[in-house]
Protein backbone atom coordinates (compact mmCIF):
# COMPACT_ATOMS: atom_id res chain seq x y z
CA UNK A 1 0.00 0.00 0.00
CA UNK A 2 1.54 3.21 -1.23
CA UNK A 3 1.74 6.46 0.71
CA UNK A 4 1.63 9.63 -1.36
CA UNK A 5 1.71 13.31 -0.58
CA UNK A 6 -1.67 14.90 -1.12
CA UNK A 7 -3.56 18.17 -1.10
CA UNK A 8 -6.28 18.22 1.53
CA UNK A 9 -8.60 20.75 -0.10
CA UNK A 10 -8.82 23.04 -3.11
CA UNK A 11 -11.48 25.77 -3.29
CA UNK A 12 -12.24 27.48 -6.58
CA UNK A 13 -13.23 31.11 -7.08
CA UNK A 14 -16.68 29.89 -8.14
CA UNK A 15 -17.10 28.02 -4.87
CA UNK A 16 -16.08 31.07 -2.87
CA UNK A 17 -18.51 33.24 -4.81
CA UNK A 18 -21.31 30.72 -4.34
CA UNK A 19 -20.73 30.63 -0.58
CA UNK A 20 -20.79 34.43 -0.35
CA UNK A 21 -23.99 34.56 -2.41
CA UNK A 22 -25.73 31.97 -0.25
CA UNK A 23 -24.75 33.70 2.99
CA UNK A 24 -25.99 37.06 1.71
CA UNK A 25 -29.26 35.50 0.52
CA UNK A 26 -30.06 33.88 3.87
CA UNK A 27 -33.74 34.04 4.78
CA UNK A 28 -33.55 34.72 8.49
CA UNK A 29 -36.01 33.19 10.90
CA UNK A 30 -38.35 35.56 12.74
CA UNK A 31 -37.07 36.74 16.10
CA UNK A 32 -38.23 35.00 19.25
CA UNK A 33 -38.88 36.71 22.59
CA UNK A 34 -36.37 34.30 24.11
CA UNK A 35 -32.76 34.74 23.07
CA UNK A 36 -29.50 33.00 23.82
CA UNK A 37 -28.34 29.47 24.49
CA UNK A 38 -31.53 28.37 26.28
CA UNK A 39 -33.22 28.13 22.89
CA UNK A 40 -30.18 27.17 20.82
CA UNK A 41 -27.74 29.27 18.83
CA UNK A 42 -27.85 32.95 19.78
CA UNK A 43 -29.14 34.71 16.60
CA UNK A 44 -27.16 37.84 17.38
CA UNK A 45 -23.85 35.95 17.40
CA UNK A 46 -24.90 34.00 14.32
CA UNK A 47 -25.76 37.18 12.38
CA UNK A 48 -22.45 38.78 13.34
CA UNK A 49 -20.49 35.75 12.16
CA UNK A 50 -22.55 35.46 8.98
CA UNK A 51 -21.87 39.09 8.12
CA UNK A 52 -18.15 38.54 8.65
CA UNK A 53 -18.30 35.33 6.59
CA UNK A 54 -19.70 37.29 3.65
CA UNK A 55 -17.78 40.55 4.02
CA UNK A 56 -14.57 40.07 6.02
CA UNK A 57 -13.46 36.44 6.20
CA UNK A 58 -10.64 35.77 3.73
CA UNK A 59 -10.10 32.18 2.59
CA UNK A 60 -6.60 32.32 0.99
CA UNK A 61 -4.71 32.51 4.34
CA UNK A 62 -6.66 29.50 5.58
CA UNK A 63 -5.86 27.64 2.37
CA UNK A 64 -2.17 28.46 2.75
CA UNK A 65 -2.11 27.24 6.36
CA UNK A 66 -3.76 23.96 5.31
CA UNK A 67 -1.37 23.58 2.36
CA UNK A 68 1.60 23.90 4.72
CA UNK A 69 0.51 20.90 6.77
CA UNK A 70 2.41 17.62 6.14
CA UNK A 71 -0.43 15.77 4.41
CA UNK A 72 -0.39 12.28 2.91
CA UNK A 73 -2.76 9.68 1.54
CA UNK A 74 -3.02 5.89 1.52
CA UNK A 75 -5.74 3.57 0.21
CA UNK A 76 -6.85 0.88 2.67
CA UNK A 77 -9.51 -1.72 1.87
CA UNK A 78 -10.58 0.45 -1.03
CA UNK A 79 -10.92 3.50 1.22
CA UNK A 80 -8.63 6.49 0.78
CA UNK A 81 -7.36 7.74 4.15
CA UNK A 82 -5.74 11.15 4.32
CA UNK A 83 -3.52 11.98 7.25
CA UNK A 84 -0.96 14.38 8.62
CA UNK A 85 2.42 13.15 9.79
CA UNK A 86 4.48 15.21 12.21
CA UNK A 87 8.07 14.04 12.66
CA UNK A 88 9.76 14.19 16.10
CA UNK A 89 12.17 17.04 16.65
CA UNK A 90 14.97 17.52 19.16
CA UNK A 91 17.00 15.45 21.58
CA UNK A 92 15.56 12.17 22.78
CA UNK A 93 13.35 11.66 19.73
CA UNK A 94 12.12 8.16 19.17
CA UNK A 95 9.36 7.51 21.66
CA UNK A 96 6.36 5.40 20.76
CA UNK A 97 4.38 6.97 17.91
CA UNK A 98 0.83 8.14 18.53
CA UNK A 99 -2.29 8.41 16.39
CA UNK A 100 -4.76 11.19 17.28
CA UNK A 101 -8.48 11.10 16.50
CA UNK A 102 -10.77 14.11 16.79
CA UNK A 103 -14.48 14.20 17.52
CA UNK A 104 -17.57 15.96 16.15
CA UNK A 105 -18.26 18.66 14.96
CA UNK A 106 -14.54 19.14 14.52
CA UNK A 107 -11.98 18.30 11.88
CA UNK A 108 -8.35 17.26 12.02
CA UNK A 109 -7.48 20.97 12.12
CA UNK A 110 -8.53 21.06 15.78
CA UNK A 111 -5.75 18.61 16.65
CA UNK A 112 -2.87 20.29 14.83
CA UNK A 113 -1.55 22.34 17.78
CA UNK A 114 -1.66 19.25 20.01
CA UNK A 115 0.22 17.25 17.37
CA UNK A 116 2.90 19.92 17.10
CA UNK A 117 3.46 19.89 20.86
CA UNK A 118 3.81 16.11 20.96
CA UNK A 119 6.23 16.06 18.02
CA UNK A 120 8.32 19.07 19.04
CA UNK A 121 7.77 19.65 22.78
CA UNK A 122 10.89 21.77 23.25
CA UNK A 123 9.42 24.43 20.95
CA UNK A 124 6.50 24.83 23.35
CA UNK A 125 8.31 24.79 26.67
CA UNK A 126 7.49 21.16 27.50
CA UNK A 127 10.93 20.41 28.91
CA UNK A 128 11.95 16.80 29.51
CA UNK A 129 9.27 15.48 27.16
CA UNK A 130 10.08 12.86 24.55
CA UNK A 131 9.37 13.98 20.96
CA UNK A 132 7.46 11.40 18.98
CA UNK A 133 5.96 10.76 15.55
CA UNK A 134 2.36 11.94 15.46
CA UNK A 135 -0.17 10.66 12.94
CA UNK A 136 -3.39 12.64 12.55
CA UNK A 137 -5.90 11.08 10.13
CA UNK A 138 -9.06 12.64 8.74
CA UNK A 139 -12.08 10.78 10.06
CA UNK A 140 -13.98 9.10 7.22
CA UNK A 141 -16.97 11.24 6.34
CA UNK A 142 -15.65 14.35 8.06
CA UNK A 143 -13.79 17.21 6.31
CA UNK A 144 -10.74 16.28 4.20
CA UNK A 145 -11.76 12.62 3.91
CA UNK A 146 -12.78 11.86 0.34
CA UNK A 147 -15.24 9.11 1.26
CA UNK A 148 -16.85 7.07 4.01
CA UNK A 149 -16.28 3.28 3.87
CA UNK A 150 -18.98 0.72 3.28
CA UNK A 151 -20.62 -0.83 6.33
CA UNK A 152 -18.33 -3.44 7.84
CA UNK A 153 -15.14 -1.45 7.21
CA UNK A 154 -14.55 0.00 10.65
CA UNK A 155 -12.48 3.11 11.28
CA UNK A 156 -10.43 1.53 14.06
CA UNK A 157 -9.35 -1.21 11.64
CA UNK A 158 -8.36 1.39 9.05
CA UNK A 159 -6.29 3.12 11.75
CA UNK A 160 -4.50 -0.15 12.62
CA UNK A 161 -3.77 -0.87 8.98
CA UNK A 162 -2.40 2.63 8.56
CA UNK A 163 -0.17 2.52 11.64
CA UNK A 164 0.96 -1.10 11.51
CA UNK A 165 0.76 -2.30 7.91
CA UNK A 166 1.41 0.91 5.96
CA UNK A 167 3.61 3.01 8.23
CA UNK A 168 5.34 0.01 9.81
CA UNK A 169 4.91 0.74 13.52
CA UNK A 170 4.99 -2.58 15.38
CA UNK A 171 3.90 -0.81 18.57
CA UNK A 172 2.11 2.49 18.85
CA UNK A 173 -0.21 4.52 21.08
CA UNK A 174 -3.44 6.42 20.51
CA UNK A 175 -5.47 9.34 21.82
CA UNK A 176 -9.05 10.44 21.23
CA UNK A 177 -12.03 12.33 22.56
CA UNK A 178 -15.73 12.09 21.70
CA UNK A 179 -16.06 9.96 18.53
CA UNK A 180 -12.29 9.62 18.63
CA UNK A 181 -12.45 8.11 22.11
CA UNK A 182 -14.72 5.34 20.87
CA UNK A 183 -12.47 4.64 17.88
CA UNK A 184 -9.38 4.67 20.09
CA UNK A 185 -11.02 2.31 22.60
CA UNK A 186 -12.04 -0.14 19.87
CA UNK A 187 -8.55 0.05 18.40
CA UNK A 188 -7.02 -0.98 21.73
CA UNK A 189 -9.66 -3.65 22.34
CA UNK A 190 -9.10 -5.22 18.91
CA UNK A 191 -5.28 -4.94 18.77
CA UNK A 192 -3.73 -5.10 22.24
CA UNK A 193 -0.66 -6.74 20.71
CA UNK A 194 0.15 -3.52 18.85
CA UNK A 195 -1.41 -0.74 20.93
CA UNK A 196 0.91 -0.04 23.85
CA UNK A 197 -1.51 2.33 25.58
CA UNK A 198 -4.30 4.83 25.00
CA UNK A 199 -5.16 8.28 26.30
CA UNK A 200 -8.83 9.32 26.34
CA UNK A 201 -11.05 12.33 27.03
CA UNK A 202 -14.20 10.17 27.21
CA UNK A 203 -14.85 6.56 28.19
CA UNK A 204 -17.28 3.76 27.44
CA UNK A 205 -19.04 2.37 30.47
CA UNK A 206 -20.44 -1.10 31.07
CA UNK A 207 -23.73 -1.66 29.26
CA UNK A 208 -25.57 -3.01 32.31
CA UNK A 209 -23.75 -2.15 35.55
CA UNK A 210 -24.90 -3.65 38.83
CA UNK A 211 -26.82 -0.81 40.44
CA UNK A 212 -25.91 -2.03 43.94
CA UNK A 213 -22.20 -1.72 43.14
CA UNK A 214 -22.29 1.91 41.99
CA UNK A 215 -20.43 4.39 44.16
CA UNK A 216 -22.01 7.75 45.03
CA UNK A 217 -19.73 9.41 42.46
CA UNK A 218 -20.88 6.98 39.77
CA UNK A 219 -24.52 7.52 40.67
CA UNK A 220 -24.04 11.27 40.43
CA UNK A 221 -22.27 10.87 37.09
CA UNK A 222 -25.10 8.78 35.61
CA UNK A 223 -27.68 11.27 36.87
CA UNK A 224 -25.78 14.19 35.34
CA UNK A 225 -25.40 12.23 32.08
CA UNK A 226 -29.17 11.69 31.97
CA UNK A 227 -29.79 15.41 32.57
CA UNK A 228 -27.30 16.31 29.84
CA UNK A 229 -29.05 13.97 27.40
CA UNK A 230 -32.40 15.58 28.18
CA UNK A 231 -31.09 19.15 27.91
CA UNK A 232 -28.38 18.89 25.23
CA UNK A 233 -28.85 15.59 23.44
CA UNK A 234 -31.40 16.52 20.77
CA UNK A 235 -28.69 16.76 18.10
CA UNK A 236 -27.48 13.24 18.90
CA UNK A 237 -30.96 11.75 18.83
CA UNK A 238 -31.67 13.44 15.49
CA UNK A 239 -28.37 12.29 13.98
CA UNK A 240 -28.89 8.76 15.26
CA UNK A 241 -32.48 8.38 14.13
CA UNK A 242 -33.36 10.75 11.26
CA UNK A 243 -30.11 12.16 9.83
CA UNK A 244 -31.35 12.25 6.25
CA UNK A 245 -34.16 14.62 7.23
CA UNK A 246 -31.65 17.11 8.64
CA UNK A 247 -28.86 16.73 6.07
CA UNK A 248 -30.47 18.53 3.08
CA UNK A 249 -31.08 21.73 5.04
CA UNK A 250 -27.54 21.92 6.42
CA UNK A 251 -26.03 20.96 3.06
CA UNK A 252 -27.98 23.73 1.30
CA UNK A 253 -27.69 26.62 3.77
CA UNK A 254 -24.24 27.69 4.98
CA UNK A 255 -25.78 29.79 7.75
CA UNK A 256 -27.89 26.81 8.84
CA UNK A 257 -24.71 24.72 8.92
CA UNK A 258 -22.93 27.42 10.91
CA UNK A 259 -25.80 27.60 13.41
CA UNK A 260 -25.68 23.83 13.98
CA UNK A 261 -21.93 23.88 14.60
CA UNK A 262 -21.82 27.16 16.53
CA UNK A 263 -24.26 25.90 19.13
CA UNK A 264 -21.85 23.08 20.03
CA UNK A 265 -18.78 25.32 20.18
CA UNK A 266 -20.64 27.63 22.55
CA UNK A 267 -22.30 25.05 24.79
CA UNK A 268 -19.47 22.52 25.00
CA UNK A 269 -16.44 24.74 25.55
CA UNK A 270 -15.05 26.54 28.59
CA UNK A 271 -16.24 29.90 27.27
CA UNK A 272 -18.79 31.01 29.86
CA UNK A 273 -21.36 31.53 27.12
CA UNK A 274 -19.13 33.85 25.06
CA UNK A 275 -17.65 31.68 22.34
CA UNK A 276 -15.23 34.44 21.28
CA UNK A 277 -13.23 33.95 24.50
CA UNK A 278 -12.07 30.55 23.26
CA UNK A 279 -12.39 30.65 19.47
CA UNK A 280 -11.59 33.44 17.08
CA UNK A 281 -14.05 34.22 14.31
CA UNK A 282 -11.53 32.89 11.80
CA UNK A 283 -11.26 29.54 13.62
CA UNK A 284 -15.03 29.10 13.77
CA UNK A 285 -15.55 30.09 10.15
CA UNK A 286 -12.67 27.93 8.95
CA UNK A 287 -14.29 24.90 10.56
CA UNK A 288 -17.66 25.80 9.04
CA UNK A 289 -16.01 26.48 5.69
CA UNK A 290 -14.25 23.13 5.47
CA UNK A 291 -17.51 21.36 6.25
CA UNK A 292 -19.21 23.48 3.58
CA UNK A 293 -16.61 23.16 0.83
CA UNK A 294 -16.23 19.39 1.35
CA UNK A 295 -20.04 18.95 1.65
CA UNK A 296 -19.42 16.63 4.59
CA UNK A 297 -22.01 17.54 7.22
CA UNK A 298 -24.30 14.75 5.98
CA UNK A 299 -21.59 12.09 5.96
CA UNK A 300 -20.42 13.29 9.38
CA UNK A 301 -23.77 12.07 10.76
CA UNK A 302 -23.14 8.48 9.67
CA UNK A 303 -21.14 7.38 12.73
CA UNK A 304 -24.10 8.37 14.92
CA UNK A 305 -26.65 6.51 12.81
CA UNK A 306 -24.45 3.45 12.38
CA UNK A 307 -23.74 3.28 16.12
CA UNK A 308 -27.49 3.32 16.81
CA UNK A 309 -27.88 0.50 14.28
CA UNK A 310 -25.32 -1.65 16.11
CA UNK A 311 -22.16 -0.91 14.13
CA UNK A 312 -19.37 -1.53 14.93
CA UNK A 313 -20.34 -3.26 18.19
CA UNK A 314 -19.80 -2.56 21.88
CA UNK A 315 -16.66 -1.70 23.80
CA UNK A 316 -16.55 -4.37 26.48
CA UNK A 317 -13.03 -4.52 27.95
CA UNK A 318 -9.89 -2.56 27.14
CA UNK A 319 -6.90 -4.27 28.70
CA UNK A 320 -4.04 -2.06 27.52
CA UNK A 321 -2.76 0.69 29.85
CA UNK A 322 -5.17 3.61 29.75
CA UNK A 323 -5.08 7.26 30.81
CA UNK A 324 -8.14 9.48 31.12
CA UNK A 325 -8.18 13.28 31.22
CA UNK A 326 -11.44 14.85 32.40
CA UNK A 327 -12.08 18.45 31.37
CA UNK A 328 -14.64 20.37 33.43
CA UNK A 329 -16.73 21.59 30.49
CA UNK A 330 -16.66 18.43 28.38
CA UNK A 331 -19.89 16.56 27.69
CA UNK A 332 -19.26 14.02 30.46
CA UNK A 333 -16.98 13.85 33.47
CA UNK A 334 -16.75 10.19 34.45
CA UNK A 335 -15.24 9.40 37.85
CA UNK A 336 -12.19 7.19 38.11
CA UNK A 337 -14.11 4.13 39.28
CA UNK A 338 -16.47 4.32 36.30
CA UNK A 339 -13.53 4.26 33.88
CA UNK A 340 -11.97 1.36 35.79
CA UNK A 341 -14.98 -0.82 35.03
CA UNK A 342 -14.00 -1.04 31.35
CA UNK A 343 -10.35 0.06 31.13
CA UNK A 344 -6.99 -0.86 32.63
CA UNK A 345 -6.72 2.62 34.09
CA UNK A 346 -3.24 3.78 35.07
CA UNK A 347 -3.60 7.58 35.02
CA UNK A 348 -6.60 9.77 35.80
CA UNK A 349 -6.37 13.56 35.60
CA UNK A 350 -9.01 16.14 36.48
CA UNK A 351 -8.13 19.23 34.46
CA UNK A 352 -8.54 22.74 35.90
CA UNK A 353 -10.16 24.20 32.78
CA UNK A 354 -11.16 23.34 29.22
CA UNK A 355 -14.00 21.57 27.50
CA UNK A 356 -14.98 19.34 24.61
CA UNK A 357 -12.54 21.04 22.26
CA UNK A 358 -9.57 20.73 24.62
CA UNK A 359 -7.01 20.11 21.84
CA UNK A 360 -7.73 23.68 20.73
CA UNK A 361 -8.73 25.19 24.08
CA UNK A 362 -5.90 23.77 26.19
CA UNK A 363 -3.25 22.11 23.99
CA UNK A 364 -0.48 22.62 26.57
CA UNK A 365 -2.41 20.91 29.36
CA UNK A 366 -3.43 18.04 27.11
CA UNK A 367 0.02 17.55 25.58
CA UNK A 368 1.64 17.48 29.01
CA UNK A 369 -0.85 14.89 30.27
CA UNK A 370 -0.43 12.66 27.22
CA UNK A 371 3.36 12.98 27.38
CA UNK A 372 3.50 12.08 31.07
CA UNK A 373 1.52 8.93 30.40
CA UNK A 374 3.41 7.88 27.28
CA UNK A 375 6.73 8.50 28.98
CA UNK A 376 5.98 5.51 31.21
CA UNK A 377 5.29 3.32 28.18
CA UNK A 378 8.33 4.15 26.01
Amino acid sequence: MKVEQTTLIRVSDDELADLERRVRATRWAPEWPLQGSTAGTDPRVLRRLAEYWADGFFWPPQQQAIDELPSFSATLDGTEVRFLRFEPEGAGAGGLPIILTNGWPSSMLEMVELARRLAAPARYGLAGTTPRTVILPALPGLPFSPQRPQLGVHTHELWHQLMHDVLGFERYTAHGGDLGAGITSRLAQAHPEAVAGIHLMAVAGPSDPDADSLTPAEQQYLSSAARWTADEGAYEHQQQTRPLSLAPALSDSPVGLLAWILEKYTAWSDCGGDVSTRFSDDVLLTQASVYWFTNSISTSFRPYFEFAQGYPGPITAVEVPTAVAVFPFDLGRPPREWAERTYALEQYTVMPRGGHFAPHEEPDLLAADISAFLGRLD
